[in-house]
C-alpha cells in the first residue's frame, strides 16, 4: 500500500507540474508580439495553434484520466505524457529563447539613437517592406531605393517595417545590414519592426539591430513645430493594447493642434487591398482599426498617417486626416487590387518607391518617387 501510495502521489506531482510547464511555456509562446496578429490573418495557424494547446494539455489530460480510473496502465500513461510533453515544451522554449538571443553585427549603419535628441527634420525619406531574405522580393529596387536615399541630402531616413521577410532568420538581418551600410552608410538612419520582423520571436533580434537597449516600440521626435509618432501596430488592432492608445493619447494632447503632427506604424488603418484566401478577409480598411484609431487622429487633427504592410503606394482621406500607404521598398508588389477604399485619391502597384517628404512653416510637402527617382505623385498637405 506505501509503494502504490507513493507511486500515486508522484504521477500527480509530475503531472501537476508538467501541466504548469507546457500551459506556461504555450502561453509565453503565443503571447511573443506579432502572435496574435499572425493568428487573426492565417487560418492554418490557428489550426497549428489549437493543436499546440492540445499537446500543452495532455499531460492533465491524462493525470485526469488516471484520477478518474487508478491503474498501472494510465499511470505509466500519465508518467509518459508528463515527461515527454514537459521536454518538448522546455525544448520549445530554450529554442525560441536562444534564436530571439541571436546577434547582427550592425556596425556601420548611421543609427539615429533616440537618447541623444533628435536633430532638426526639414526633409526626410521613408520607406516600407523591403522584405530582405524573400525569394519573391526585388534586390534591386532595394537597393536603388538605398542609393538614392544616401544621395538625397535628407535629414532622416524611416524604414517602417518587414525589413526581414522572417524575423527569427538571423541571416535575413546581416543581409539587411550589409546593404544598408554598403548603400546607405551616412544618412541617419531609424526602422520600425514590422510583422514579418516579429515572426518567432524575431523582435528582440529587430530590437538589437535597429534600437537601443532602453528603446520603447512606441516612441516620438520632435523638431521644433514638426512631431512624429510611431505607434507599435504590427497586423492590426489585436495588439493594440489600450495602454499604447492612452499613450498616443496623451501624446497628442501635449502637441499644439495647430502644430505638425505625423503618425507611423507599420500597420495601415486605412488602404485599398485584395482578397486573401489564407485569412479568409481582405486586406483593404480595417474596420477595427479605424474604429478605434481614426477618432483619435480626428479629434486631434493629426495631419498625416503613413504606413506599410500592404505592398503598393495609395493615398487616401478620410474625415480630415490624410492617409499614405508606402509598402513599395522592394517587396512582391500585390495584384490585382480587388478591393478599392472610398476613401483612396490615388493609387500604383506597378512601381517601387519610397516617399519624400519636405517640412515648410505650414505645410507638408509629399511625394511619391519610384526607384529611378521619378515623381508619381505629389500632394501638398496643409498642416492645422
Amino acid at each position: 500500500m506505501k509503494i502504490k501510495a507513493c507511486f500515486t502521489k508522484k504521477t500527480v506531482i509530475l503531472g501537476v507540474v508538467a501541466t504548469i510547464i507546457c500551459i506556461a511555456s504555450f502561453l509565453w509562446f503565443t503571447n511573443t508580439i506579432g502572435y496574435q496578429g499572425t493568428l487573426n490573418w492565417h487560418k492554418e495557424i490557428r489550426l497549428a495553434t489549437r493543436a499546440l494547446l492540445l499537446t500543452a494539455c495532455l499531460p492533465a489530460i491524462f493525470l485526469l484520466i488516471n484520477c478518474l480510473k487508478d491503474n498501472k496502465v494510465t499511470k505509466i500513461l500519465s508518467y509518459i505524457m508528463s515527461c515527454l510533453f514537459s521536454i518538448i515544451w522546455i525544448a520549445v522554449f530554450v529554442a525560441f529563447t536562444i534564436i530571439g538571443s541571436a546577434k547582427v553585427d550592425n556596425s556601420g549603419m548611421n543609427l539615429l539613437h533616440l537618447e541623444k535628441g533628435c536633430p532638426e527634420l526639414k526633409h526626410i525619406a521613408l520607406a516600407s517592406d523591403p522584405h530582405w531574405g524573400a525569394s519573391t522580393a526585388n534586390a534591386e529596387a532595394r537597393i536603388q531605393i538605398l542609393k538614392n536615399m544616401e544621395d538625397g541630402d535628407y535629414d532622416l531616413c524611416l524604414l517602417t517595417g518587414d525589413i526581414s521577410d522572417f524575423g527569427m532568420i538571423t541571416s535575413y538581418m546581416d543581409e539587411a545590414v550589409k546593404d544598408i551600410r554598403t548603400y546607405m552608410p551616412t544618412t541617419l538612419l531609424r526602422a520600425i519592426p514590422g510583422n514579418h520582423d516579429a515572426l518567432i520571436n524575431g523582435l528582440p533580434i529587430f530590437k538589437r539591430t535597429f534600437m537601443d537597449k532602453n528603446d520603447k516600440y512606441n516612441f516620438r521626435l520632435d523638431s521644433g513645430k514638426v512631431h512624429i509618432l510611431f505607434l507599435n501596430m504590427l497586423w492590426d488592432s489585436s495588439e493594440l493594447s489600450k495602454t499604447q492608445e492612452k499613450w498616443l493619447i496623451n501624446q497628442l494632447e501635449e502637441i499644439p493642434q495647430e502644430e505638425t503632427v505625423i503618425v507611423i506604424s507599420h500597420c495601415y488603418v486605412v488602404s485599398s487591398g485584395y482578397y486573401d484566401p489564407t485569412a479568409g478577409r481582405y486586406w483593404g480598411d480595417l474596420q477595427d482599426v479605424m474604429k478605434r484609431l481614426c477618432p483619435i487622429f480626428e479629434k486631434y487633427h493629426v495631419d498625416l498617417h503613413m504606413s506599410g504592410h500592404d505592398h503598393f503606394f495609395e493615398y487616401l482621406e478620410k474625415d480630415g486626416v490624410n492617409y499614405m500607404v508606402l509598402g513599395a521598398m522592394g517587396g512582391k508588389l500585390d495584384s490585382p487590387i480587388t478591393y478599392n477604399s472610398p476613401y483612396s485619391k490615388w493609387i500604383d502597384n506597378t512601381v517601387f518607391g519610397y516617399v519624400d517628404l519636405v517640412f515648410t512653416d505650414n505645410t507638408i510637402e509629399l511625394s511619391c518617387l519610384s526607384k529611378d527617382n521619378e515623381v508619381l505623385f505629389a500632394k501638398s498637405i496643409k498642416t492645422n
